[in-house]
C-alpha cells in the first residue's frame, strides 16, 4: 500500500491523495480491530452448547470476510501493477473501490462479533 501511496505522489495524482489517506486510515482501524479481537471468544464454546446451525453461520461470516480480504488484496495488486505500467486512468475510482471493499470487511467483522455475543 505504501508503494501505491508513493506513486500517487510521484505521479502528482493529487485528486487521489485524500482518498488514499482515508483508505489507509480505514486499513489501520480494521487491522487494529482484528488484531485486538477476542481470540476465539473464550467461553463461547464452554458456556453454550453450539449447534451445527450456529457453527455454519459463523463459517459463513468467516468465508465472507476471507472472500472480501482476497478481493481487497487482488485490487491492491492490480492497482499497483497498472500504476507501475503508467496506466493512471481511474486511479481515484480504484482507490475508492478498495475503500468500499475494506468497509465491507469491517461491517462483516462487526456482524460476526455481534452474532457471537448473542450466545454469551
Amino acid at each position: 500500500m505504501s508503494l501505491i501511496q508513493e506513486m500517487l505522489v510521484d505521479y502528482d495524482l493529487r485528486e487521489s491523495w485524500e482518498q488514499m489517506d482515508r483508505l489507509m486510515a480505514l486499513l489501520d482501524r480494521v487491522s487494529e480491530r482484528i488484531n485486538h479481537a477476542d481470540y476465539g471468544y473464550s467461553g463461547f464454546f464452554d458456556a453454550v452448547k453450539v449447534r451445527e446451525k450456529e457453527l455454519d453461520r459463523l463459517y459463513e461470516f468467516d468465508m465472507g470476510i476471507l472472500e472480501d480480504v482476497e478481493a481487497f488484496r487482488r485490487g491492491i495488486l492490480e492497482l499497483k501493477e497498472r500504476m507501475e505500467k503508467g496506466n493512471l486512468k481511474d486511479v481515484y475510482q480504484d482507490v475508492f473501490r478498495l475503500r468500499r471493499v475494506l468497509d465491507d470487511i469491517d461491517k462483516k467483522f462487526n456482524e460476526r462479533k455481534e452474532y457471537m455475543l448473542e450466545f454469551r
